[in-house]
């Protein structure tokens, strides 16, 4: 489910509101980066932190300045999708050549 909500931050915690509601207060610190979707930076809490760790964040554009420097860095995958490739590849080969 999409929302549109606003963000308060105070100090290195945030609540989010819309309408009629106001979640608690969250800490900057326990968002991780979990990926982008579209034109929007995707974060989320670490699993285990809260009750319901599966809600996401989605920011979109530039991030004002107070945001962006308590939000967790964007690490860059390990491994990216051609390094996978010849991974798979490579796995294939050793499977082929063992079974002969």
């Amino acid at each position: 489910m999409k929302r549109r909500v606003r963000i308060e931050t105070i100090g290195k915690t945030f609540v989010l509101y819309e309408q009629q509601w106001r979640s608690e207060a969250y800490f900057f610190g326990d968002l991780v980066h979990k990926g982008s979707e579209g034109e929007s930076k995707v974060f989320g809490l670490e699993d285990g932190i809260k009750a319901r760790p599966n809600w996401r964040l989605g920011l979109k554009g530039d991030l004002p300045p107070e945001i962006s420097i308590l939000l967790p860095k964007v690490k860059k995958p390990v491994l990216s999708n051609i390094g996978m490739l010849i991974i798979a590849f490579l796995c294939l080969g050793i499977v082929y050549f063992a079974a002969t």
